[in-house]
């Protein structure tokens, strides 16, 4: 009990970051219905260096960095663009941290998973694309462990 009360009040302390804004119901309809179902394969075999990530963005921030920034508060970067203090409340776990090391992006549909579903049969620059997406609620900041 003492345990639960200490973490809500570190919690609390901490506000959430806004996460990007879902797809309409529509937009999401016309992306359904140009899906192709394809049957799961993992052949050829999944490998995680067939999605280049971390794509620069703006100077010297890459699509980590800007997923630290956007996701957390009172973020403070240095030079190159490193996150070097702020507030950040994984979304899965309800996790509060001040260190962007404790941190993983996560695609929240997992590279593995797109590649078993199809993203095998695209090019390297569209997995690029999906990896790096800043553009739909596909990369959250969530703690690593």
């Amino acid at each position: 009990m003492l345990f639960s009360h200490a973490v809500s009040l570190s919690v609390a302390s901490v506000a959430f970051a806004a996460l990007p804004t879902p797809i309409s119901v529509a937009t999401a309809k016309t992306y359904l219905s140009e899906l192709t179902v394809e049957i799961p394969s993992n052949s050829p075999l999944y490998s995680r260096s067939l999605f280049p990530t971390w794509d620069t963005v703006s100077g010297a921030c890459d699509t980590r960095e800007t997923v630290l920034k956007r996701d957390g508060t009172n973020v403070i970067t240095d030079s190159s663009c490193r996150a070097i203090s702020g507030n950040w409340i994984s979304p899965y776990d309800d996790v509060a941290t001040t260190l962007a090391s404790d941190l993983d992006i996560d695609h929240v549909i997992p590279l593995k998973e797109a590649w078993i579903s199809g993203a095998r049969f695209w090019t390297t620059a569209q997995r690029e694309a999906f990896a790096n997406d800043l553009t739909r609620p596909q990369l959250v900041a969530v703690t690593d462990k």
